[in-house]
């Protein structure tokens, strides 16, 4: 279990021992938030299309390689072995360009949904935060995949308690 998850499981245990009606939770599941947005759908629809034409840029040059590769098969036979020692490399270097685009491409991909998912985390947050002191709700459990503690009132704050007690150990 990770410390994130181990956090929100013992604070839910002390608003229990404490006494959990006093106490208001409440819950939202961010990555949904993100994904049914009409700014998430948008960055979603942007971001599909950046990667069928990433895609479609390493399928031509596969595509010309396997050309390249059978028109040197083709004409093996009449080469001289310098000559198919040239066109060997050359198909080497094509393979070698080929993994590097996808290798950049897959790299690119990442670092943008990273970047614009942090950028939407950074949004929601504040958000999140107000809506929950608008409801006077003492704490929000993010319940998505990724499963984490949003926002939590002071009042139910048990980090300096857990930090004592783990110093003790």
């Amino acid at each position: 279990m990770n410390l994130k998850k181990m956090s929100a499981v013992v604070a839910i245990a002390m608003l229990a021992s404490v006494g959990f009606s006093q106490n208001k939770i409440g819950v939202v599941d961010a990555d949904m938030v993100i994904q049914n947005s009409a700014k998430g759908k948008v960055f979603f629809e942007a971001y599909q299309a950046l990667v069928k034409t990433r895609q479609d840029e390493i399928a031509a040059m596969i595509e010309n390689y396997r050309s390249q590769e059978k028109d040197a098969q083709a004409k093996a036979a009449s080469m001289s072995e310098e000559k198919k020692s040239e066109v060997a490399a050359q198909l080497q270097r094509s393979q070698t360009e080929i993994k590097r685009k996808q290798e950049d491409a897959e790299r690119e991909m990442k670092l943008k949904l990273d970047e614009k998912l942090e950028e939407f985390r950074k949004q929601l947050g504040p958000l999140i935060r107000q809506i929950a002191i608008d409801m006077t709700l003492d704490m929000v459990l993010n319940v998505g995949p990724n499963s984490d503690l949003v926002y939590f009132s002071e009042q139910i704050d048990i980090t300096p308690a857990v930090i004592q007690k783990f110093d003790a150990l």
